[in-house]
């Protein structure tokens, strides 16, 4: 049993073009939303529109481009939270994911799912969200690092964490939904002929593995709302929207799920399915070149990630 995830982090702009002089607008949001609602409905896919909302009103899309959510709500797909929260501590964590929470239920909007801006959930965080009543967590990036946290011993499935580690299982009530191995290399990325080819491979990999498993399978695809567009705001990248198009071309050949991520959380727990690790092959490691240390995958995970949370000691950003 194959389930797809799709989501979309809806975000304003200046999170990529900040750096490019001149850059004003958000086109992901203006543009992009609506390019990946129609590309959605046109594939059959159930999508979480992750909704950047923080509490200052300039950083909410809701005041500033209620559009969106109108726009997302019409295609029947869902509203979920993205909040952007550098700081680790509870207290911050509360009070900014609070805010866009309870502004989203002021407005109409009952979420029930959560994805955390960079990726960067932690044990406060898991705290924060059961005390606002959100059910679901789709932050985890296997096979990654985020600031202190490195996401590499966690399971492949949805798992409910431990409140002492959230890598680890335990006896937490929110659920964890991971975001597919990144060595498997399902994400659209750059423009680099093997792309394509390397998210083929590894969606292969998931439908042999879940072809044996009585467990659902999850692969997770996240993209983001100015994905779809240039680098300098003028249009939209067609490369991107081939590669998209392309790879659920090659999807649809499977017999496979399409859940919004809700959805799938639901229907996990409803299943009553056990938490699993899969061995997976590292076919991300295998398109490097032999000098490139992330080619080797003992290196990445166990020095590496462990410099790079040593970064956000001391630097404190994700």
């Amino acid at each position: 049993m194959l389930w797809l995830v799709t989501d979309v982090d809806t975000e304003f702009d200046y999170f990529r073009f900040k750096a490019k002089p001149g850059y004003t607008g958000n086109p992901g949001l203006t543009d992009g939303v609506p390019h990946l609602l129609d590309f959605f409905a046109r594939f059959g896919i159930r999508a979480t529109f992750h909704m950047q909302e923080q509490s200052d009103p300039n950083q909410s899309i809701l005041l500033r481009y209620p559009k969106v959510y109108e726009m997302v709500r019409e295609y029947g797909q869902e509203i979920s939270v993205h909040v952007h929260v550098k700081e680790a501590d509870y207290a911050t964590r509360k009070f900014e994911i609070g805010a866009a929470v309870n502004r989203m239920r002021e407005h109409g909007f009952d979420i029930s799912s959560f994805k955390a801006g960079w990726y960067f959930s932690n044990e406060n965080t898991i705290r924060v969200l059961e005390e606002l009543g959100i059910e679901y967590d789709c932050s985890p990036l296997k096979n990654s690092v985020v600031g202190p946290v490195r996401w590499y011993d966690m399971p492949d499935s949805p798992y409910h964490p431990s409140y002492t580690d959230i890598t680890k299982a335990g006896d937490a009530k929110l659920l964890m939904i991971p975001i597919t191995n990144v060595r498997l290399g399902i994400a659209i990325h750059e423009n680099r002929g093997h792309e394509l080819d390397l998210m083929k491979r590894g969606t292969e990999a998931l439908v042999s593995v879940a072809e044996k498993m009585p467990q659902p399978v999850i692969l997770y695809l996240t993209t983001h709302s100015w994905k779809p567009i240039e680098a300098d705001g003028s249009g939209f990248r067609k490369w991107e929207m081939q590669r998209r198009n392309d790879f659920f071309s090659f999807l649809s050949q499977y017999d496979v799920s399409s859940l919004n991520v809700s959805e799938a959380g639901r229907l996990w727990k409803e299943g009553g399915y056990v938490t699993y690790t899969l061995d997976l092959p590292d076919l991300l490691g295998s398109y490097r070149t032999l000098f490139n240390p992330l080619r080797h995958f003992w290196l990445v995970k166990n020095v590496l990630s462990r410099l790079y949370a040593i970064k956000y000691y001391l630097l404190g950003e994700p």
